[in-house]
């Protein structure tokens, strides 16, 4: 990966809140890789905001409640509001953050940029106001009050942050063409989304494209639950690219379904400069995924792989940790994707504020750590064999030229080329 991307859903806030049209703002940004918290607090309270907004994940989240403690005890007339996938009341309700809800004010749920422009914009920020903002939870005496759901945004009338010039320049682009899923897949977070109706026109692609060729990007990153789960975004998609050129000679990153892969995809990815294409797996076994909400075709499956493979650089994608799958079986799948002629990445499952955290039934038996989420124990793994695979394929990828990160491990293909 780049050394940065920029943090994509946070730029489209700032975006709508220069574009809101509000009298006397005065706007402030941080996007950054590190930080400690002692001196980011100290720079927000320099600023003296009258609202605060953190775009939270599960890596940053524990960093900015620290932050909004502190910048909430310099003075407790700030509102402090959260937004991001890890701003769920289910997560708050995780022991070690449940304190927080003495200082965080509010939870943006799902698409950020109208709700917070509305709050910045309200006049009466009060606890008893803000029940009118849609799309937000509330602190309450047993834990978090949910306000009706905002209707789902139309990116199209959102402003863009590229087109704006608000990015840092290099790295990679961020691309997205629609917001949503499809799938209801248990253990992700896209399943709770609705099916993606609404998606980015032709005439609004190029302009996206105009913007991010005005900055030395190597490419862009597909953020879309796949390249080939809504056929309209991706037919604007492109006619976008055709008439614009943008990925022509740049890298495109994205994911794709691999049952729902067409040659119409095929010839896509081979017109872009460099694809680099995950293929979403999780697993081998159809009876694991049977309970995650997926299915595996073995046959499909193989020919979809050198399909992409004649065009891009594939790395098949599987999941450490799942419920209902054991040891036996998760090595059978580690040892099935390491023998293919790709890289491979896997990931510890982790139970996201929005998915397992919320939908996993008792039978699961889930134990998982409250602050990184990576599962502990569950359905078909004991602690200590969830420890011991773990250990095991970070041997494997010590050995074989590969990254261990914390929430993954990282294969080259055999004989090291991707």
């Amino acid at each position: 990966m780049p050394v940065f991307i920029s943090n994509h859903g946070m730029r489209m806030v700032e975006a709508s809140l220069r574009c809101a049209g509000l009298d006397g703002l005065e706007l402030r940004v941080w996007d950054l890789m590190e930080a400690a918290a002692e001196e980011l607090a100290r720079e927000i309270i320099d600023f003296d905001p009258d609202v605060v907004g953190f775009s939270a994940y599960i890596w940053s989240f524990p960093f900015f409640v620290e932050v909004a403690r502190r910048v909430k005890e310099d003075d407790p007339g700030r509102l402090i509001v959260f937004g991001g996938p890890s701003a769920r009341p289910s997560m708050l309700g995780q022991a070690p953050f449940r304190a927080a809800r003495g200082w965080i004010d509010a939870l943006v749920i799902n698409d950020g940029e109208l709700t917070f422009a509305e709050i910045v914009r309200s006049a009466d920020r009060s606890a008893q106001a803000l029940t009118q903002v849609q799309g937000i939870a509330l602190p309450a005496p047993e834990g978090w009050m949910e306000t009706p759901a905002r209707p789902a945004v139309d990116l199209n009338e959102m402003p863009s942050p590229y087109q704006m010039d608000l990015v840092p320049h290099g790295g990679l682009a961020v691309l997205q063409t629609y917001r949503g899923c499809p799938f209801t897949c248990s253990f992700c977070e896209w399943g709770t989304l609705e099916s993606p109706r609404r998606v980015r026109g032709v005439e609004e692609l190029c302009l996206e494209f105009d913007g991010m060729a005005r900055q030395p990007v190597d490419g862009a990153i597909l953020v879309d639950a796949g390249l080939n789960l809504n056929p309209h975004s991706f037919r604007n998609l492109r006619a976008a690219t055709e008439r614009h050129g943008f990925l022509a000679g740049r890298s495109l990153i994205c994911e794709v379904y691999p049952a729902k892969v067409k040659k119409e995809h095929i010839d896509f990815l081979g017109s872009v400069g460099q694809s680099l294409v995950g293929i979403g797996l999780q697993s081998f076994d159809n009876e694991v995924l049977a309970h995650v909400e997926r299915s595996y075709d073995e046959a499909r499956f193989e020919q979809t792989m050198y399909e992409l493979k004649s065009v891009a650089a594939v790395a098949v994608e599987i999941i450490l940790g799942l419920p209902g799958d054991t040891p036996e079986n998760f090595r059978k799948s580690f040892e099935r994707a390491r023998s293919l002629p790709c890289a491979l990445r896997v990931y510890h499952c982790v139970v996201l504020p929005s998915a397992l955290m919320v939908r996993a039934p008792a039978s699961y038996a889930m134990d998982y750590d409250p602050v990184t989420l990576k599962m502990r124990s569950c359905l078909g793994w004991t602690e200590q064999q969830l420890q011991a695979e773990c250990d095991y394929v970070t041997r494997c990828a010590q050995r074989d030229g590969g990254r261990s990160g914390q929430y993954f491990w990282i294969f080259p293909p055999p004989g090291g080329a991707y």
